[in-house]
């Protein structure tokens, strides 16, 4: 696969250059819950999936839902199976996202611990950040950090639509494109509850951009928020990625401090600026053990 990364359209303004050469800006190594002090987000009316669920239905809503969206924060689990038929390798990272649409679209991925196979369960800290022009990649494992620009600073990108090009994280964004890459169809599945999520598979069109990374989607949508619940992707190279997020907090306020790297002292830094004519292939987020 050429890229990891579109945890967890689909199912998520310069980096802060001074800090690449070596100042750091306070924000915790736990990112701390909403903050009072940033703008709190206008009350929208309720979104809501028909009942019972039709394919254009439960589309026409998570359309408005992305739209409406101004921040999400949820826990993580992303497991990774690596060549389930023959290896069936199994790496489980935990840890949370943070997303905000304004004043710039950003987003910061922490993954907290990581397991293989029958091992303890450790602590491993990575954390991920966009701002929709820099990528900011920090390992306290290896003690380096990495920062590549993917974007001109007068064009940034959407932070989601990124995530799209690397990892099977969809459904947060310009979700009404989702038919132009795949097919798409409600799973019959037997509702006794109205708040049960809702399941779609996707399956990747043949002249889709993402034809070369997956073969398709079960992508499962919180019936009561009207956003991504879980989403199991199997690649063309036979792996599996199955995304979960857990006890979202959708549009409230999030402290500014979340979305700014803090690198520690000590750290090797790589600044890697964009080059049009040779594009990053970075990876975003980790397979198996790296």
């Amino acid at each position: 696969m050429k890229t990891v990364l579109v945890i967890l359209s689909m199912c998520c303004a310069g980096l802060w250059l001074a800090q690449a050469e070596g100042q750091q800006a306070p924000a915790a190594t736990d990112p701390p819950a909403a903050c009072a002090s940033a703008p709190v987000p206008a009350v929208l009316p309720m979104i809501a999936i028909p009942q019972p669920p039709t394919l254009d239905g439960v589309l026409e809503a998570l359309r408005k839902q992305t739209e409406s969206l101004s921040s999400y924060q949820a826990k993580v689990k992303y497991l990774f199976i690596q060549d389930p038929e023959l290896l069936d390798s199994r790496t489980l990272r935990t840890g949370s996202l943070y997303y905000q649409k304004s004043p710039k679209s950003q987003i910061r991925i922490q993954f907290d611990t990581f397991k293989q196979e029958a091992t303890q369960e450790e602590k491993r800290l990575e954390q991920f950040f966009f701002d929709g022009v820099w990528l900011t990649r920090i390992d306290n494992t290896l003690k380096k950090a990495d920062f590549y620009q993917k974007a001109k600073p007068d064009k940034p990108m959407n932070v989601f639509e990124f995530l799209n090009t690397s990892f099977p994280i969809v459904g947060f964004a310009k979700t009404e494109n989702l038919s132009k890459d795949f097919t798409i169809s409600l799973v019959a599945e037997s509702r006794t509850d109205p708040n049960q999520p809702v399941h779609l598979l996707l399956v990747t069109k043949p002249e889709s951009r993402f034809a070369e990374q997956y073969k398709k989607i079960d992508f499962w949508i919180d019936a009561r928020q009207v956003l991504p619940k879980r989403i199991l992707t199997a690649s063309t190279e036979g792996d599996i990625y199955d995304i979960s997020f857990v006890d979202a907090v959708v549009n409230k306020p999030i402290d500014p401090a979340v979305f700014i790297p803090t690198i520690p002292e000590g750290f090797t830094q790589n600044k890697q600026p964009l080059d049009e004519n040779n594009p990053d292939t970075t990876t975003l987020v980790p397979r198996g053990s790296k």
